[in-house]
């Protein structure tokens, strides 16, 4: 059974790898550019002052000080040592991760229509990939610790939705544009993949 947990995971990865390499194809021959356009062109025309106020809450719950801040809380309240030190390496190596995908594309952030500062570079989105690696593994270690079937799927919605969110709210802000934050949530999803097998592995946990 274990092995068989392992052996998904490595399916996921395999699978998000793939429509990784197929979408950063599709960017940078420009097939993808109707996508990126027909959205923000979208987004532009529902702009209003209580979307931008909403969507800045969303955008900032993945940004750097609200992660550590979590993570740093996580560390304080759970008595589980390991696993808070297993929050902060995955946050760490998720940023890092993010960061080097960032460099090796180059792709310039969309000009002219940002609400919010940006620096850096667009593809794939940092924020997307560091936030939904981050939030899902929170949602990992707390499904491991419940047994209510109604309270798994709820926390998934949850965060589910916030993910969807943050990574909406950055082309809404228009500082990413939509292949960026398909390309973060599909690397994340490899990345935590990858992260899970490595430390289930080294803890002797494959659940």
């Amino acid at each position: 059974m274990n092995e068989n947990k392992k052996n998904i995971k490595m399916i996921i990865f395999w699978i998000c790898i793939s429509l990784f390499t197929i979408l950063t194809i599709l960017v940078f021959t420009g097939i993808a550019h109707h996508l990126d356009e027909s959205v923000q062109s979208y987004v532009l025309k529902i702009r209003n002052s209580h979307l931008t106020d909403t969507f800045t809450v969303f955008t900032n719950m993945g940004g750097a000080y609200a992660l550590m801040a979590i993570s740093i809380l996580l560390i304080l309240i759970k008595r589980n040592k390991k696993a808070s030190l297993l929050i902060a390496i995955n946050l760490i190596t998720v940023f890092l991760t993010s960061q080097i995908f960032k460099l090796i594309f180059r792709r310039d952030r969309p000009t002219e229509i940002f609400l919010v500062n940006a620096t850096g570079y667009s593809y794939p989105s940092g924020h997307t990939m560091v936030s939904s690696a981050f939030y899902l593994y929170i949602l990992y270690l707390i499904n491991k610790k419940i047994h209510n079937r109604i309270l798994k799927v709820i926390f998934s919605i949850i965060t589910i939705l916030l993910i969807l969110s943050i990574g909406f709210s950055r082309v809404y802000l228009g500082v990413h544009y939509t292949t960026d934050i398909i390309g973060g949530l599909l690397l994340s999803i490899a990345y935590l993949m990858l992260f899970l097998n490595i430390t289930n592995k080294f803890n002797g946990d494959n659940k």
